[in-house]
């Protein structure tokens, strides 16, 4: 009789935990952490797949982007069931313009698509599924090669008129399609869009790697342990430096680090983290100290 009981006090714990996790569903971020919750059980696995409202929004990043291919894009996106709102695809090699075509006739109520990286793509292929989508409002393709100021003004000007709907524009600097990101130094946000004297790509204008701020001639620059990437003063002060060269790396290759182990406590330790940056890490000698000619 005991026995009995606590089969079925374990069986309503799991339907309670299943209940939970299935409140948490939606608020997954991308089809790499939707996948791994259908390892979690079989009847989790079913739930997962027959409910349409978790597949209206596919976000396919690294790692599964590599593995990614027409097919297996195409199976995913049939599970909304024509409802797909929204199509994030990161640096999906794979890709091709028939399969993302494949995608877009079945699903004409997408509202978003994205597909940086996605070098596969053509200009025209996009060009053609953009004008299915009826409804689309936002546009990202930085990383597709192929795209000229004529491809940026007919989608700007018959499909996608609101002005940020695209991720790239006409560089007015160089003339060539690349993403121009806006200032944040006050005295360029206050003018407009177009009388901004900064206003130019990454190649073109001298920018903080880590905030986008422009960096005239009487701005302090820093160097960033990145490799060529420069920091406005504001942003070099706050990131944390290399033990050796006193470089900091900026948020987007912050994975290069070369932690060192420290003897405070974890929480101190995770406030002011110690690293060497790879030029450190990879000079001649065993001691880092070695590299530099200290003078007093």
């Amino acid at each position: 009789m005991r026995t009995e009981e606590k089969e079925e006090e374990e069986e309503q714990q799991w339907r309670s935990v299943h209940e939970v996790l299935l409140i948490v569903l939606p608020y997954l971020h991308s089809l790499f952490e939707l996948l791994s919750m259908t390892r979690v059980s079989r009847s989790f696995r079913d739930a997962i797949r027959d409910e349409t409202a978790l597949w209206t929004n596919v976000v396919v990043e690294p790692p599964l982007s590599s593995r990614l291919t027409d097919d297996t894009l195409s199976e995913i996106t049939s599970k909304s069931a024509g409802k797909l709102n929204t199509l994030i695809l990161r640096q999906c090699l794979r890709v091709t313009d028939n399969g993302l075509r494949r995608v877009i006739d079945a699903n004409p109520l997408i509202t978003k698509m994205i597909v940086p990286g996605c070098t596969e793509l053509t200009p025209e292929g996009i060009m053609k599924c953009v004008s299915s989508l009826t409804k689309l409002e936002t546009l990202h393709i930085n990383g597709v090669y192929g795209f000229t100021k004529h491809h940026i003004s007919s989608l700007s000007s018959t499909y996608l008129p609101r002005e940020g709907s695209i991720d790239v524009e006409v560089c007015p600097k160089c003339d060539e399609v690349r993403m121009i990101p806006s200032c944040s130094r006050r005295s360029c946000k206050q003018r407009q869009s177009k009388e901004r004297k900064c206003k130019g790509c990454w190649f073109c204008v001298s920018r903080c790697v880590e905030c986008s701020v422009c960096l005239g001639p009487e701005t302090e620059v820093q160097e960033a342990a990145c490799g060529g990437d420069v920091l406005c003063l504001e942003c070099w002060i706050v990131l944390p430096k290399c033990c050796f060269c006193n470089k900091p790396y900026c948020t987007s290759h912050s994975s290069l680090r070369h932690e060192i182990a420290s003897s405070d406590d974890a929480a101190a330790a995770a406030a002011r983290p110690m690293f060497e940056c790879q030029a450190c890490y990879y000079r001649e000698g065993t001691n880092p100290y070695d590299a530099f000619d200290y003078q007093i």
